[in-house]
């Protein structure tokens, strides 16, 4: 009899751990999964698309939990060039769920700035150095190609942070903290130059701020020092057409409307200034186009169309001696 009931007993145990499983919540840690997307198809400077990228995760909003301590600079990175993108943290690095229940909000910038751990902001409390006359040639203007995105929420159920514009939604996806300027140089063949003879031109700007700060835990940035006088691009990222040259700048955010930009092109010994107003107010995310057109009577600049980064318009005027 005793035997019946030890063996009654046994069954029971293991039928109720047999339930218990079934039942049991996992209580082990959730990482959170990153997918972000450009806010429009022509947006990076170097490209179309990601660029394997490196970007910075952080907690924006934690209401239960200490994760908005814990994760201040997380770095994610894909391997994907195309549109949209999933990022990954190294093992045990990435972000973890803390609370079972709460909705968290995060923030996202690139390309990632190192610090110390993922609990500790960047540059000064957050604040990057940012320099553009240094920067701008074709292997390091990425680098200051300053993204920024906010707003996507997930949980430890549901643990996806989808930074991109979600149709008839919100937009959670990448855009653009700098300003591009975008200046295409031809010669005037009416005035004795040959087609060509643009590619063998030096060329100088005068009039912009260089130096500022980009802020990864907002987009903002800011300059910090005042405009340089004289800026010798032509080692700058460019591309050459049959008879154009085209430079491709990314630059601070300033207005130039109260100190139009300079411009000098050297072409066989001789330079030519222009003499139109180049003074656009450079905002972030827009691009601005102009076309200068090297006359031996001097330079002359066309009026300048603001647009969308992925949407340039252009502009024309002459530059003379």
């Amino acid at each position: 009899m005793k035997q019946r009931f030890f063996i009654m007993a046994a069954v029971a145990l293991t039928l109720a751990a047999c339930s218990n499983d079934e039942n049991m919540v996992d209580n082990g840690p959730v990482e959170a999964r990153v997918t972000a997307g450009l806010n429009a198809p022509d947006t990076r400077a170097i490209g179309t698309n990601w660029n394997a990228d490196e970007i910075g995760v952080w907690v924006k909003d934690a209401p239960t939990s200490d994760m908005e301590n814990l994760y201040k600079n997380v770095l994610y990175t894909t391997t994907s060039t195309g549109a949209t993108a999933e990022f990954t943290a190294a093992t045990g690095q990435g972000i973890f769920f803390q609370d079972a229940t709460e909705t968290v909000t995060f923030a996202a910038y690139a390309p990632y700035q190192p610090s110390t751990d993922n609990a500790t902001l960047p540059g000064d409390n957050g604040k990057v150095d940012v320099d553009t006359e240094t920067n701008n040639t074709e292997p390091l203007q990425e680098g200051i190609d300053f993204l920024f995105a906010e707003g996507a929420t997930a949980t430890r159920t549901n643990n996806t942070v989808t930074f991109t514009n979600n149709t008839g939604g919100a937009d959670h996806s990448f855009h653009h903290k700098m300003a591009q300027l975008n200046v295409v140089f031809q010669v005037s063949t009416s005035d004795g130059f040959a087609a060509n003879q643009i590619f063998g031109g030096t060329f100088n700007f005068g009039g912009l701020i260089h130096k500022g700060t980009f802020n990864v835990t907002d987009g903002t940035t800011k300059t910090t020092e005042s405009a340089v006088v004289d800026w010798d691009i032509s080692g700058c990222k460019h591309t050459d057409a049959a008879t154009t040259r085209t430079y491709s700048l990314i630059l601070l955010p300033q207005d130039l409307s109260g100190n139009p930009l300079k411009v000098a092109v050297g072409i066989d010994g001789q330079t030519y200034y222009n003499s139109d107003a180049i003074n656009p107010n450079l905002q972030a995310g827009n691009t601005y186009t102009y076309t200068i057109t090297v006359k031996k009577t001097g330079l002359q600049v066309s009026g300048c169309t603001i647009t969308n980064w992925n949407n340039g318009t252009t502009g024309s005027g002459d530059a003379q001696m």
